[in-house]
């Protein structure tokens, strides 16, 4: 009895491995606008639909930046620190990566004040 319960159990643990293995991994870029993401949840958008929206790119931001400031070696200078370790821990520093790449951290006066803005609203 008990080699038939734990064969069934080998059997179901290596469907979830091959199902988790046959799944496409969604970029973390796709998580960034978190506000469309939590407005599809309080419209009442199903899981399936929201993960389907996830994995087309619903909810990537659409920001662009401009070119970022480098050093005379080439190198990229993040300018506003704060914003870019608040995003680390919002979204992981792969993201922050790229968007220190776009410029993201070398925001305008104005800019800065309504990302940081942004960033207040959501503590």
């Amino acid at each position: 009895m008990f080699h038939l319960i734990g064969l069934a159990s080998l059997a179901f643990l290596g469907y979830q491995c091959v199902k988790e293995a046959c799944e496409p991994e969604i970029p973390a870029e796709n998580w960034a606008n978190k506000d469309l993401y939590y407005q599809d949840i309080m419209d009442g958008v199903p899981v399936e639909q929201r993960m389907k929206n996830l994995r087309a790119g619903k909810y990537k931001l659409t920001e662009t930046y401009p070119e970022p400031h480098r050093t005379p070696s080439g190198q990229i200078l993040i300018e506003n620190s704060k914003l870019y370790y608040e995003d680390v821990k919002n979204y992981g520093a792969h993201q922050a990566q790229k968007w220190v790449e776009q410029g993201k951290y070398n925001l305008t006066p104005e800019e800065l004040e309504k990302e940081m803005a942004r960033i207040e609203e959501k503590w």
